[in-house]
């Protein structure tokens, strides 16, 4: 039996020693004040957040680097909301490896700067200093209210030296205008993309004037994903017209304002490229090497959405068995929730990002030919694959 407990001097020695150092442990690790607050000054630690690179997990594939980009955003340079260096810090918090600034006519509208190339130039230095790839861009409008809008609509231009090349100094451009400054653009090998086909009258034809440019060479890309719009048609014109997809945010205000990021991530261009540099991407999308990818769907060529999951997804099974099925491990090392779904029997699986899904399944169901319902290789035909082809 232990003898009871009494206040003697070495028992109160230990007792306050104990306390001591509790109190410095509790002092060291307490969030909300700092060791050397005083009652002229204080800080709560923990409290901000890390201006810290984020990390988008999408895996690199064919032996190119997938480059992560937003090719079309707006500043206060034109009717954005933002300054352009701050473009350039939403892209490095969230991840990203390279966007494009296209603010378009009539700009300047902050300092009333005539430079059509102020948007870019200030942003340089804070791209250069996060490893943010800054391509220089312009955007060329049709006003949605005038006769013309759906012959030219509204066009992007990347890779220019001079943006001032390119602006018409009006506030709206004709389609004889915009024939003009394409063909400038043609020369110059600027590279050209179609924005929001389907807005904003929810119809996504491309007009006989379009066309006519793509059949001139001087159209290259389309945008399938805008903003929160999904244009499925123009994943037709990605073959029919040999056109690159894109995906972009278009956006005008702060990303984390537009778009649920917590949800997924902002729209955006996959790009295959040797490397993050403006002469590789350039490179890439003439090529046609991209996917458009928005709110975890993916819309593109088959070559390339095809490897992007194999390399993001694989399946193997388990050794496990249970009443004539086998257990399968889906491991998902990318982002993106693959959702599969069986014509045969109707059933739903889904590879959850980062982890590791365990189903079961029969032998029949693994070689069913499933569809993934969040990969588009046609406005209304999904990639298909077979379990058993993901095993490595």
């Amino acid at each position: 039996m232990e003898p009871p407990f009494t206040y003697n001097s070495f028992n109160l020695l230990h007792v306050m020693k104990k306390m001591i150092l509790l109190a410095a442990a509790m002092a060291a690790t307490l969030p909300g004040i700092a060791q050397t607050d005083t009652i002229q000054y204080r800080t709560f630690q923990g409290y901000l957040n890390p201006h810290e690179r984020g990390t988008i997990h999408i895996p690199d594939i064919l032996g190119y680097r997938t480059i992560k980009a937003d090719l079309h955003l707006h500043t206060h340079q034109s009717d954005g909301g933002v300054a352009p260096y701050f473009r350039v810090w939403e892209a490095y918090q969230e991840g990203l490896d390279a966007i494009a600034l296209t603010d378009h006519q009539p700009m300047p509208r902050y300092n009333k700067n005539p430079d059509g190339n102020i948007s870019h130039l200030q942003a340089v230095k804070d791209a250069e200093d996060r490893g943010i790839t800054l391509i220089r861009g312009a955007e060329l409008t049709s006003m949605a209210w005038r006769a013309n809008f759906k012959d030219v609509g509204h066009i992007n231009l990347l890779f220019t030296t001079d943006n001032n090349r390119y602006f018409p100094r009006t506030d709206d451009v004709t389609a004889h205008q915009a024939d003009s400054v394409l063909a400038v653009a043609q020369a110059d090998s600027v590279w050209v993309t179609a924005n929001h086909p389907g807005w904003p009258d929810k119809d996504s034809e491309f007009s006989q004037w379009l066309i006519g440019q793509i059949k001139k060479g001087r159209v290259h890309g389309v945008e399938i994903f805008n903003d929160f719009e999904f244009y499925p048609r123009a994943i037709d014109y990605v073959y029919d017209y040999n056109l690159t997809p894109i995906g972009a945010t278009d956006c005008h205000w702060p990303i984390a304002w537009r778009f649920d990021l917590k949800r997924a991530h902002r729209p955006m261009t996959l790009i295959f490229a040797r490397d993050n540099s403006v002469a590789a991407i350039r490179e890439a999308l003439f090529a046609r090497r991209s996917v458009a990818y928005s709110d975890n769907t993916l819309a593109g060529r088959k070559e390339y959405v095809e490897p992007l999951l194999r390399a993001s997804v694989t399946a193997e099974k388990t050794g496990r068995t249970r009443k004539g099925k086998i257990e399968v491990a889906l491991k998902n090392v990318s982002d993106i929730p693959y959702r599969f779904a069986d014509p045969a029997t109707n059933r739903l699986m889904v590879a959850a990002p980062l982890t590791t899904t365990y189903v079961w399944m029969d032998d029949a169901e693994m070689k069913h030919t499933w569809l993934v319902r969040n990969i588009y290789i046609r406005p209304d035909k999904h990639l298909e694959i077979q379990p058993l082809s993901l095993q490595r």
